[in-house]
């Protein structure tokens, strides 16, 4: 028995009864030591079929992990060749992005959610046109001067997304796959992929066809008949973000790679000891920023206490209820997932309509899970603070 099942347990009882998540999976690189645990189903038992165990190389849809494991990493990659700067201003790559502040609006400013953009918009309902959509993004007025306040932003994630496309001159999904998974091995990809490859990442488009016709958290002046493709089934390797799925092709800056831990695990050694992007690009890009100590260019940061030093740790969680991270003084990664959306929303409630979004598990209580099972591979006695 690995030593992480106990943490796939923990994992798989979060929630109330009969809403746990229906598949976990949690890895942990420590020092030399790496280990990887599975649990529950990619595909629920139910009338029409035995149900598919979770397995090690089942691929995870990572949601929003997308923005450092692919958009950050690969502007940090960027960086070091000379080709992007953190002060470019946007508008250099995105001609259309100007005008009403826009002008002042720099890389840095996307990647650590201070460029004064709309947290979110449900792009499905404006167009289903990938061009469209992104100049629909580039056009949005700013609601907060640039630099001026943290606000966490998919829109921007979209942009920075569309400057690496337009900086490497491919698809995002190629940029990715050449730079980033094929030298390091990865099975990583950004989706849709083949659904007998993937586990089942929530139970239909319920939860966001909820955000629209509740307008919590981010409030839209039109209700859900505004899109007609609610996707009513549950996703197994189609992207679960309604914006990546239905606006974007599946391939966006903010959300959209699938991978197993073990990607995750080794794509952050890679990272951390300097493999794929040199040491001084990636300090400079764990930096707090000075509107939010808790967000890095791209990561999330918080600092932890182990055996009296403090270590930095980047990371980033998923809405799926994924989890990524490393720490940069010691060699630890931590990667894992509770499918938190599958098994535990149920159908769309069109009549009557929700007036409430669906209870899920709270992401932090996942992030714990994970980040406690590192540190106890790393230290038995770990501690956290605050930045």
């Amino acid at each position: 028995m690995t030593a992480l099942a106990p943490g796939i347990e923990r994992l798989l009882a979060l929630g109330p009864d009969g809403r746990h998540p229906a598949s976990a999976a949690l890895g942990v690189v420590a020092g030399e030591s790496r280990e990887v645990a599975v649990g529950g189903w990619a595909v629920l038992p139910d009338g029409d079929g035995p149900g598919v165990p979770m397995s090690r190389d089942t691929l995870i849809d990572l949601a929003s992990v997308t923005k450092v494991a692919v958009t950050t990493l690969l502007v940090m990659q960027l960086v070091a060749d000379g080709r992007l700067d953190l002060a470019d201003p946007v508008r250099r790559y995105l001609p259309a992005f100007a005008g009403d502040g826009k002008d002042d609006v720099t890389l840095e400013h996307l990647l650590t959610h201070t460029a004064g953009l709309r947290p979110w918009w449900p792009l499905y309902a404006e167009t289903t046109d990938r061009d469209a959509a992104v100049r629909w993004v580039e056009a949005a007025p700013l609601v907060s001067a640039p630099g001026t306040a943290w606000a966490y932003s998919d829109l921007g994630l979209i942009l920075a997304g569309r400057v690496v496309e337009e900086v490497t001159a491919m698809p995002l999904g190629e940029a990715f796959r050449t730079r980033v998974a094929e030298p390091l091995g990865l099975r990583a990809q950004l989706g849709p992929v083949a659904p007998e490859r993937a586990a089942v990442s929530a139970d239909d488009d319920a939860y966001e066809y909820a955000m629209v016709t509740t307008g919590t958290p981010y409030a839209v002046p039109f209700g859900p008949e505004r899109f007609v493709g609610w996707r009513e089934t549950p996703l197994r390797g189609a992207v679960r973000d309604g914006n990546a799925a239905h606006a974007l092709g599946g391939v966006a800056g903010h959300a959209g790679l699938f991978a197993t831990v073990d990607d995750l695990l080794t794509l952050g050694t890679a990272v951390r000891r300097g493999e794929i992007v040199p040491h001084d690009v990636l300090a400079r890009f764990a930096e707090p920023s000075a509107a939010n100590a808790e967000q890095a260019v791209g990561f999330r940061r918080r600092v932890l206490s182990v055996d009296g030093e403090d270590v930095t740790l980047l990371h980033h969680p998923g809405f799926t209820g994924t989890s990524f991270g490393f720490t940069l003084e010691r060699d630890l990664v931590v990667a894992g997932a509770a499918m938190r959306l599958y098994g535990t929303v149920g159908p769309i409630a069109y009549d009557p309509p929700p007036t409430a979004l669906p209870d899920l598990i709270p992401s932090d209580q996942i992030q714990a899970v994970v980040l406690e099972a590192g540190l106890r591979l790393l230290n038995p006695r770990p501690a956290v603070r605050n930045p």
